[in-house]
Protein backbone atom coordinates (compact mmCIF):
# COMPACT_ATOMS: atom_id res chain seq x y z
CA UNK A 1 0.00 0.00 0.00
CA UNK A 2 1.65 3.49 -1.02
CA UNK A 3 0.40 5.76 1.72
CA UNK A 4 1.33 9.43 0.94
CA UNK A 5 1.18 13.11 2.87
CA UNK A 6 2.45 14.72 5.96
CA UNK A 7 0.75 13.50 9.59
CA UNK A 8 -0.29 16.50 11.27
CA UNK A 9 -2.19 17.64 14.59
CA UNK A 10 -2.89 15.17 16.98
CA UNK A 11 -1.66 12.20 15.13
CA UNK A 12 1.46 13.31 15.31
CA UNK A 13 2.70 10.47 17.69
CA UNK A 14 3.38 7.32 16.12
CA UNK A 15 0.98 4.77 16.28
CA UNK A 16 -0.59 1.50 14.36
CA UNK A 17 -4.22 1.62 12.91
CA UNK A 18 -6.77 -1.17 12.83
CA UNK A 19 -8.35 -1.30 9.01
CA UNK A 20 -11.81 -1.73 8.34
CA UNK A 21 -14.86 -2.15 6.81
CA UNK A 22 -18.74 -0.82 7.04
CA UNK A 23 -21.21 -0.34 4.33
CA UNK A 24 -18.59 -0.52 2.10
CA UNK A 25 -16.80 2.71 3.62
CA UNK A 26 -12.68 2.59 4.52
CA UNK A 27 -11.91 3.21 8.43
CA UNK A 28 -9.33 2.71 10.74
CA UNK A 29 -8.96 3.22 14.29
CA UNK A 30 -5.58 3.82 16.64
CA UNK A 31 -4.95 0.46 18.22
CA UNK A 32 -4.58 1.62 21.77
CA UNK A 33 -8.09 1.90 21.78
CA UNK A 34 -8.47 -1.58 20.61
CA UNK A 35 -9.32 -4.61 23.17
CA UNK A 36 -10.28 -7.35 21.00
CA UNK A 37 -12.36 -7.90 18.49
CA UNK A 38 -15.57 -10.31 18.44
CA UNK A 39 -16.97 -12.65 15.37
CA UNK A 40 -20.43 -12.16 14.76
CA UNK A 41 -21.89 -11.13 18.19
CA UNK A 42 -25.22 -11.93 19.18
CA UNK A 43 -26.85 -8.36 19.69
CA UNK A 44 -29.73 -8.19 21.99
CA UNK A 45 -31.80 -4.83 20.76
CA UNK A 46 -32.26 -1.72 23.65
CA UNK A 47 -35.44 -0.66 23.27
CA UNK A 48 -36.03 3.48 23.92
CA UNK A 49 -31.68 3.40 23.75
CA UNK A 50 -30.28 5.73 20.79
CA UNK A 51 -30.62 5.02 17.38
CA UNK A 52 -27.06 4.55 17.31
CA UNK A 53 -27.05 1.59 19.95
CA UNK A 54 -27.77 -1.19 18.76
CA UNK A 55 -27.99 -3.18 21.24
CA UNK A 56 -25.91 -4.77 24.03
CA UNK A 57 -23.66 -8.04 23.75
CA UNK A 58 -23.07 -10.26 26.97
CA UNK A 59 -19.55 -10.75 26.85
CA UNK A 60 -17.69 -13.25 29.60
CA UNK A 61 -20.02 -11.95 32.47
CA UNK A 62 -19.79 -8.60 31.50
CA UNK A 63 -22.22 -6.04 29.39
CA UNK A 64 -21.03 -4.49 26.41
CA UNK A 65 -22.65 -1.58 24.30
CA UNK A 66 -22.69 -2.16 20.78
CA UNK A 67 -22.81 0.45 18.92
CA UNK A 68 -23.49 1.01 14.91
CA UNK A 69 -20.88 2.77 12.92
CA UNK A 70 -22.73 4.37 10.42
CA UNK A 71 -25.49 5.50 12.60
CA UNK A 72 -23.58 6.77 14.62
CA UNK A 73 -21.60 8.96 12.01
CA UNK A 74 -24.74 9.79 10.17
CA UNK A 75 -24.83 7.64 7.39
CA UNK A 76 -27.84 6.54 6.09
CA UNK A 77 -28.12 2.31 6.05
CA UNK A 78 -29.62 -0.32 5.11
CA UNK A 79 -32.30 -2.01 7.05
CA UNK A 80 -31.21 -5.07 8.74
CA UNK A 81 -27.78 -4.67 8.03
CA UNK A 82 -25.58 -7.53 9.75
CA UNK A 83 -22.51 -7.05 11.57
CA UNK A 84 -19.93 -9.87 11.42
CA UNK A 85 -17.51 -7.80 13.50
CA UNK A 86 -17.37 -5.95 17.19
CA UNK A 87 -14.38 -4.37 17.82
CA UNK A 88 -14.37 -3.80 21.36
CA UNK A 89 -12.55 -0.65 22.97
CA UNK A 90 -10.59 -0.40 26.04
CA UNK A 91 -12.07 0.98 29.25
CA UNK A 92 -11.03 3.97 31.13
CA UNK A 93 -9.25 1.68 33.11
CA UNK A 94 -7.53 -0.28 30.85
CA UNK A 95 -6.05 2.68 29.15
CA UNK A 96 -4.72 4.58 32.32
CA UNK A 97 -2.79 1.45 32.80
CA UNK A 98 -0.93 2.15 29.36
CA UNK A 99 2.58 3.61 29.62
CA UNK A 100 1.43 5.93 26.83
CA UNK A 101 -2.05 5.90 26.39
CA UNK A 102 -3.96 7.68 23.69
CA UNK A 103 -4.31 11.28 23.90
CA UNK A 104 -8.30 11.58 24.19
CA UNK A 105 -8.56 8.55 26.71
CA UNK A 106 -10.20 10.54 29.07
CA UNK A 107 -13.19 10.26 26.96
CA UNK A 108 -13.18 6.54 27.52
CA UNK A 109 -16.03 5.05 29.62
CA UNK A 110 -16.00 2.67 32.17
CA UNK A 111 -18.23 0.21 31.36
CA UNK A 112 -16.96 -1.74 27.60
CA UNK A 113 -18.35 -0.99 24.63
CA UNK A 114 -18.03 -2.00 20.72
CA UNK A 115 -18.30 -0.97 17.49
CA UNK A 116 -19.94 -3.03 14.78
CA UNK A 117 -18.24 -3.70 11.37
CA UNK A 118 -18.49 -5.66 8.33
CA UNK A 119 -14.70 -6.60 8.01
CA UNK A 120 -11.87 -6.07 9.76
CA UNK A 121 -8.55 -5.38 7.56
CA UNK A 122 -4.73 -4.77 7.99
CA UNK A 123 -3.07 -3.51 10.61
CA UNK A 124 -1.03 -0.79 9.45
CA UNK A 125 1.85 0.08 10.81
CA UNK A 126 3.43 3.87 12.62
CA UNK A 127 4.64 5.28 9.50
CA UNK A 128 1.16 5.33 7.97
CA UNK A 129 0.66 8.91 7.11
CA UNK A 130 -2.33 10.84 8.17
CA UNK A 131 -4.12 13.59 7.15
CA UNK A 132 -6.16 15.96 8.78
CA UNK A 133 -9.87 15.57 8.40
CA UNK A 134 -11.55 17.76 5.85
CA UNK A 135 -13.50 20.70 7.15
CA UNK A 136 -17.05 20.36 8.50
CA UNK A 137 -18.23 22.65 5.93
CA UNK A 138 -17.24 20.58 2.79
CA UNK A 139 -17.37 16.81 4.53
CA UNK A 140 -20.89 17.32 5.93
CA UNK A 141 -19.70 15.49 8.37
CA UNK A 142 -19.99 15.62 12.08
CA UNK A 143 -15.73 16.32 12.29
CA UNK A 144 -15.60 15.33 15.90
CA UNK A 145 -15.79 11.65 15.42
CA UNK A 146 -12.82 12.15 12.53
CA UNK A 147 -9.26 12.36 13.43
CA UNK A 148 -8.05 12.15 9.86
CA UNK A 149 -7.79 10.56 6.75
CA UNK A 150 -5.37 7.78 5.41
CA UNK A 151 -4.77 8.11 1.31
CA UNK A 152 -3.54 5.61 -0.90
CA UNK A 153 -3.20 4.64 -4.50
CA UNK A 154 -6.98 3.98 -4.63
CA UNK A 155 -8.89 4.66 -1.87
CA UNK A 156 -9.26 7.21 1.31
CA UNK A 157 -9.31 5.57 4.65
CA UNK A 158 -11.13 7.72 7.73
CA UNK A 159 -9.33 7.47 10.69
CA UNK A 160 -11.96 8.06 13.34
CA UNK A 161 -11.25 9.67 16.60
CA UNK A 162 -12.49 6.79 19.34
CA UNK A 163 -12.77 8.95 21.92
CA UNK A 164 -15.67 11.19 21.08
CA UNK A 165 -17.18 8.06 19.27
CA UNK A 166 -17.56 5.84 22.17
CA UNK A 167 -17.85 8.49 24.56
CA UNK A 168 -20.91 8.25 26.84
CA UNK A 169 -21.73 11.15 28.22
CA UNK A 170 -23.65 12.21 25.60
CA UNK A 171 -25.90 9.37 25.82
CA UNK A 172 -26.26 10.01 29.44
CA UNK A 173 -26.96 13.31 29.24
CA UNK A 174 -29.90 13.08 27.10
CA UNK A 175 -31.20 10.20 29.34
CA UNK A 176 -30.97 12.76 32.50
CA UNK A 177 -32.82 15.59 30.71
Amino acid sequence: MNLSLAKAGPLSRESQWLGFTSCGRQYACDLLWVKEVLRCPSVTPVKLASSYVRGVVHLRGQILTALDLEERLGHPIPENRPSSRCIVFKTTNDLVRLPHPPEDHELADADPTGLLVDAIGDILPPETKVLPPPPEALSGLDTRFIAGVISSQDTLTTVLQIGNLVSMSELKKNHSA
